[in-house]
């Protein structure tokens, strides 16, 4: 189930009066995103079926897997796991320029480059094995257009979301609701809850690790 972002709008809202609801709306989901990316809450995984026809030689045997196939609510932030065929494998962000058609000079054992060329996609490089299956693992914030989040983060941690948010408009300067002081007091507690959620993922006590299976069938 997930709860309307503009949750955390209404309760930020009596505390900043005077301030329009569409800059709340701004500021609250600005602070969620910064809130996943500093925590690294949300983390997704699916497996996807490759096969020879979607190897392209001429891109440094590279396979691009469409990501919004499986994940439709979320920007991959950073890659945490990467199998094929259960085996893991090291993965290496890679950046090419445009002239670089060769990754055999700068190639490294038992590790696979990837990029993201776009928020929908991840390359990897190097893919030479035929009818294979990959597991991917990544960390994902909401997107800029996200409505919605997961009620189990909202639930969790919106004491932290909305305190971010309250000291994000405090801070503005010579508004009607420019609050130096409770800013500060909100910063702490914000910082305060972005530790505890990082102890929490780095236990695996967030339930926020979710595997999506292979939708290709053959």
């Amino acid at each position: 189930m997930a709860t309307n972002i503009s949750e955390f709008s209404r309760r930020v809202a009596p505390d900043v009066i005077g301030c329009p609801r569409v800059l709340i709306d701004e500021i609250v989901l600005k602070i969620l995103v910064k809130f996943c990316e500093e925590t690294h809450i949300i983390e997704k995984a699916f497996e996807h079926d490759v096969v020879t026809a979607d190897i392209v030689a001429a891109d440094n045997d590279s396979v691009s897997v469409n990501l919004a196939t499986y994940i439709t609510d979320g920007r991959p932030i950073l890659l945490t796991e990467f199998r094929i065929d259960g085996v893991p494998w090291d993965a290496q962000e890679i950046k090419l320029l445009n002239d670089q058609d060769d990754l055999d000079e700068i190639s490294i054992q038992g590790t696979k480059f990837f990029t993201w060329p776009d928020t929908t996609h991840i390359k990897f490089y190097g893919i030479e094995a035929e009818d294979q299956r990959f597991y991917i693992k990544q960390i994902y914030v909401p997107l800029d257009t996200a409505t919605t989040i997961d009620d189990d983060i909202y639930y969790r941690f919106r004491d932290t979301i909305e305190a971010g948010a309250r000291a994000t408009l405090m801070d503005m300067p010579k508004k009607d609701w420019t609050d130096p002081v409770t800013a500060g007091r909100n910063w702490s507690k914000y910082n305060d809850g972005v530790a505890m959620a990082k102890i929490k993922k780095d236990k695996g006590m967030t339930r926020r690790s979710t595997s999506v299976k292979s939708l290709r069938f053959f």
